[in-house]
């Protein structure tokens, strides 16, 4: 099946950009390492710093629609230019794709089967996202119905059968750390998971017509904040001084649920549940990257108007067939693989990244380039779809 404009509904967008970021929201410890027992409320305000972010999405996709990001900034810089800002859109969809694969890898290979090469894990999780991929990326958006409700049932089971063992002065005292790590706790949630919803410009020219991006957007995003404060919460009231020392809090709360023989081990379903979620953050990457990427590599002289690029799996300037999925798939999952090999040596670096460099890394790509973009546009006075000429 040719998946085309009106092949997504809001309400699948909705729930895509949850589990999307449900994904880093269960692995939070970084944040947690920097603001503490006044974690929680780094969601409300990443949320908050978060909008204009995604307002600037929203104008984007507005101004053109039925366009994805890629073919935005050819119309917006022209055909040079914007293949440069585009080749930097396509680098943090790729490095995005990698980390994601990289944290699956280590999350696999450290809880659930220890001395396992990290390498085979995230090999055979690449061979399922490019399966997911070539039978269609609207398949599973659809399925992120089924997902969202089986994400929000565990958490929603889990934090009740935790209950008993939490002690809510473990929440005191209130705003005691100096303002920097606040401001700082706010940059890594805005800019990790917030800011990364930008995959998502790739695929909401596949919504039904007449359906906006923007409010799906800003739906997703305030259901994921609600849920990350409720984890994070959880997890503080539960663990206590413990909660900024471990290095997965969301993994080792969960553990203490023992009602009964039945009602051990929860934890194992928590992985599964975590797993899932994290293959599917990596195939919303890795398909924005590589239907970028087979753009970029294009060279039909028009943009795609039904949002997939379709050509043979031999890559560029080769006649165009009916596909459902980016040629070069394949090539862009072995590009993610062995990326993801090397960005990181050890769990520590991982997080230190992701509590320093992260989000000034993020914000860089997904938010000052489409901020220029939307004022280069605005100066321009472009409003309309054109041609662009490659």
């Amino acid at each position: 099946m040719k998946p085309q404009n009106g092949s997504i509904s809001s309400k699948d967008l909705i729930f895509s950009v949850f589990c999307f970021m449900q994904a880093t929201i269960l692995r939070s410890g970084y944040i947690i390492s920097m603001t503490r027992n006044d974690s929680w409320i780094m969601a409300v305000t990443g949320f908050i710093f978060s909008l204009p972010i995604v307002a600037i999405y929203a104008a984007l996709l507005r101004k053109f629609p039925g366009k994805n990001l890629i073919e935005i900034d050819e119309i917006i810089f022209g055909p040079v230019l914007g293949k440069v800002v585009s080749v930097l859109y396509l680098f943090f969809f790729l490095s995005l794709a990698a980390l994601n694969s990289w944290d699956l890898g280590i999350f696999v290979v450290n809880f659930m089967i220890p001395d396992t090469p990290i390498s085979a894990v995230i090999l055979i999780s690449l061979i399922g996202c490019v399966y997911s991929i070539r039978k269609g990326i609207e398949n599973l958006i659809y399925l992120s119905t089924f997902i969202f409700i089986v994400a929000v049932g565990s958490m929603a089971i889990n934090t009740i059968l935790v209950l008993k063992d939490v002690q809510l002065e473990y929440l005191k005292p209130f705003f005691r750390l100096e303002p920097m790590k606040y401001i700082q706790g706010t940059v890594s949630v805005t800019a990790v998971p917030m800011a990364e919803v930008l995959a998502f410009t790739m695929i909401t020219p596949m919504l039904e017509k007449d359906q906006k991006a923007g409010k799906p957007l800003l739906i997703g995003l305030v259901l994921s904040a609600a849920s990350m404060a409720i984890v994070m919460l959880r997890d503080i009231i539960t663990l206590g001084p413990l909660v900024s020392i471990v290095t997965l809090p969301e993994f080792e709360a969960v553990r203490y649920i023992s009602l009964a023989e039945p009602l051990t081990r929860m934890e194992s379903i928590y992985a599964v549940v975590l797993i899932v979620l994290l293959l599917f953050k990596v195939t919303i990457l890795l398909y924005a990257f590589a239907l970028g990427f087979t753009h970029m590599l294009s060279r039909e002289k028009q943009s795609l108007p039904n949002h997939h690029i379709t050509s043979t799996s031999s890559g560029a300037g080769q006649p165009l067939s009916q596909k459902s999925y980016p040629p070069l798939t394949l090539v862009s999952a072995a590009l993610v693989f062995f990326y993801s090999l090397f960005v990181f040596e050890s769990v520590m670096e991982n997080m230190d990244w992701g509590a320093t460099a992260a989000p000034f890394f993020s914000l860089t790509f997904a938010f000052l380039l489409p901020a220029v973009s939307l004022l280069v546009a605005s100066l321009r006075k472009i409003d309309r779809i054109r041609e662009v000429k490659v």
